[in-house]
């Protein structure tokens, strides 16, 4: 006797398949033609997104790792996936950002747009190109909702020349409203516009920004910090910009949080640990809990800080790294006309608490 199996309705369907992890969630496009539809759909793809699924990613001795921030804030150790990168071709590539799940990474040969997630990539070629070499462009990346595009912004340290490219359209673009800037590093995404710290001879840095939508340059007030020799860096907490202030002969380092109103508020303040080697110092913040504890970079380590009871805590697994960043798992795809494909030679590992693996 045939059993019949009672069908879910497509709203409780769509509902349950939130639930689930990116890797599941391309397994279950094999069940059926109406689940496929559904998965790929773009507001499926939003509303994934918008659960914010907070992963690290990183890169240590050439081999690349990505982590679920809420492992290492809830229970550190944490379990991570490393992965055997093949489009990293040379030792000078170097990670940019991220935004909606999907990661800049610039190397020598050209940009690459891809989702670790997914594991598709979207090659980007053409902005400045030789005699300009990859060390002499300051590079931003970020998502401008209006247009529903991601935008690669490329400023020439040697003569300020600066280029746009859109995802959407493959197409690089010169900007003109953009002064002489000395940018010594890449920029940092935050609501549809790229900072970067502009370093001025004998002078506090300016704070920089750039308007994707707009594509017009501002500048953004300086908090009004301590006295004394400091080293600033941009940093994002509460999805709000910051300034890590640090001071060297202190051993300390404020961080500053802009509100609505344009103005700074002094977050807090944290102590370098006791064995810091004068170098160092906390350069980068990258998530705070609702339990009060911050993850944050010092050097090349990552730590956590608890603002209950003051501790810092390193994570071991998570030490001489050269890149950092996080990212929000998602099923966004690199569009564009770009050169896109879907890599297949990775060898995936996973390291759980109990040493089983998974196969991706």
């Amino acid at each position: 006797m045939d059993v019949q199996v009672p069908t879910l309705l497509p709203e409780i369907i769509f509902h349950i398949l939130l639930l689930l992890p990116v890797h599941s969630l391309f397994r279950c496009k094999s069940v059926c033609k109406d689940w496929y539809k559904l998965i790929t759909n773009d507001t499926f793809v939003k509303a994934h997104l918008a659960k914010k699924n907070k992963c690290l990613f990183y890169k240590k001795k050439d081999v690349l790792h990505t982590c679920s921030v809420n492992e290492l804030l809830l229970h550190n150790p944490m379990s991570k996936t490393s992965i055997n990168y093949p489009l990293i071709v040379d030792d000078f590539a170097r990670l940019v950002g991220s935004a909606n799940g999907l990661l800049c990474i610039v190397q020598l040969q050209g940009i690459s747009i891809y989702n670790p997630t997914t594991r598709i990539c979207n090659r980007v070629y053409g902005g400045f190109v030789t005699p300009v070499r990859h060390y002499q462009v300051a590079y931003g990346f970020g998502y401008e909702s209006h247009t529903d595009d991601y935008k690669v912004v490329a400023v020439c340290k040697t003569n300020n020349k600066v280029k746009v490219y859109s995802l959407k359209t493959g197409i690089w673009k010169k900007v003109t409203d953009f002064p002489d800037a000395n940018l010594l590093q890449d920029g940092l995404f935050l609501d549809g516009s790229i900072y970067w710290l502009d370093y001025l001879p004998n002078n506090l840095p300016n704070i920089v920004s750039f308007d994707l939508l707009k594509e017009t340059y501002s500048q953004v007030t300086h908090p009004p910090y301590d006295e004394g020799e400091k080293r600033l860096d941009l940093g994002v907490l509460e999805d709000r910009l910051c300034i890590l202030s640090s001071y060297a002969e202190k051993a300390l380092t404020n961080i500053w949080v802009v509100d609505g109103n344009d103005s700074w508020t002094n977050s807090l303040f944290i102590m370098y640990p006791q064995d810091h080697d004068g170098w160092a110092r906390f350069c980068q913040t990258y998530c705070i809990s609702n339990y009060g504890k911050i993850l944050l970079r010092f050097g090349y380590r990552i730590c956590i800080y608890d603002l209950n009871n003051s501790s810092l805590t390193f994570v071991n697994d998570i030490d001489d790294c050269q890149w950092v960043c996080r990212f929000d798992e998602s099923l966004v795809s690199p569009i564009g006309p770009g050169l896109r494909y879907r890599l297949r030679s990775w060898k995936v590992k996973s390291r759980m608490g109990d040493g089983s693996s998974i196969a991706v």
